[in-house]
């Protein structure tokens, strides 16, 4: 009885902080359930029975990276969270693409902000992924033209509320992105269920000067520079400055916080966690990853290619 009305407060304080800096809005009945759910999502812990795999792009060994196809078998693969990256067109619609140029991802050339959404509609995604798939299970050709579109901010939240899976967005640029993301937020009833993320610590304090009270993610952060800020801006989880193969080496300096030194990259999770924050590394793309991030306390795994139907094989 005490857990479900931890959850039900909980839910109507994000409610109320989701309206903050936007218009009047209550959210109706269903979207303070599904509100209820998301916070249970997100804040569920990370075990090798039900990893929390961030799907880096969509799945990349089922589709080219940031498409339809990807994000899609996310889903059905189990993934907890579809991370995606946001840039907006030149008519102000927010599209799904990682790079501010077409040129290495798709059939067109230039900047997407000099494109509007029809024009963009003529290239196709090409078979691109960010890094390279040792275990590929789609043919490009399989694919029809409509499939390999660049996907829409809308279409993301679709896939996303479709599956369960919490929207991890990377902002890239703002320029009235992150106010069109709150807009539509609000608007597929997904108030206090998306992570917020970026490199630049200043988008997180753009977001959060506009009223965005989502949860904030902080990609490659060090205590030494980025946690003051962090903790001002709350509601954070960080994706710590430290490459997969030096986990087992000693911890540098850039992660003293306030005078501490943690021993090894358990005990830096442990001081993340006494902070407040959620923690994780980036990438996980093999079981034997994923173990790890497990032993270490991590509470999510950023993943290229690693599904969970394939973890829960082994």
């Amino acid at each position: 009885m005490k857990t479900k009305l931890t959850v039900t407060l909980l839910a109507l304080m994000w409610a109320y902080c989701a309206t903050w800096g936007q218009d009047a809005y209550c959210p109706p009945r269903l979207a303070r359930q599904m509100q209820a759910r998301a916070l249970i999502k997100i804040r569920a812990r990370n075990t090798l029975k039900h990893p929390r795999i961030n799907a880096h792009r969509g799945s990349q060994a089922f589709g080219p990276e940031n498409s339809l196809p990807a994000f899609i078998a996310a889903g059905k693969t189990g993934a907890w969270a579809i991370e995606t990256d946001f840039r907006m067109t030149k008519d102000g619609v927010v599209v799904c693409h990682h790079d501010a140029k077409l040129d290495r991802t798709t059939t067109g050339t230039g900047y997407i902000k000099d494109y509007t959404l029809e024009e963009l509609r003529k290239f196709r995604i090409k078979e691109v992924n960010c890094v390279p798939i040792p275990n590929k299970a789609y043919r490009y050709g399989d694919f029809s033209a409509e499939e390999l579109r660049i996907p829409t901010m809308d279409e993301y939240f679709e896939i996303c509320k479709q599956y369960g899976c919490v929207p991890f967005i990377e902002l890239k640029e703002d320029g009235g992105v992150i106010r069109e993301m709150m807009k539509a937020i609000k608007r597929h009833g997904l108030e206090g269920s998306c992570i917020i993320s970026a490199i630049p610590l200043d988008l997180l304090v753009a977001t959060r000067q506009q009223g965005c009270m989502e949860m904030i993610h902080h990609i490659f952060s060090t205590p030494d520079k980025h946690f003051d800020t962090l903790l001002s801006l709350g509601n954070v989880s960080v994706s710590l400055a430290v490459k997969q193969q030096d986990l087992d080496k000693p911890v540098p300096a850039k992660f003293d916080y306030k005078g501490y030194h943690p021993k090894d990259y358990k005990d830096a999770i442990r001081m993340c966690h006494k902070l407040g924050f959620r923690a994780c590394f980036r990438a996980a793309d093999s079981p034997e990853a994923v173990r790890q991030a497990l032993k270490l306390g991590a509470d999510c795994m950023p993943a290229n290619y690693m599904w969970v139907a394939r973890m829960k094989e082994k």
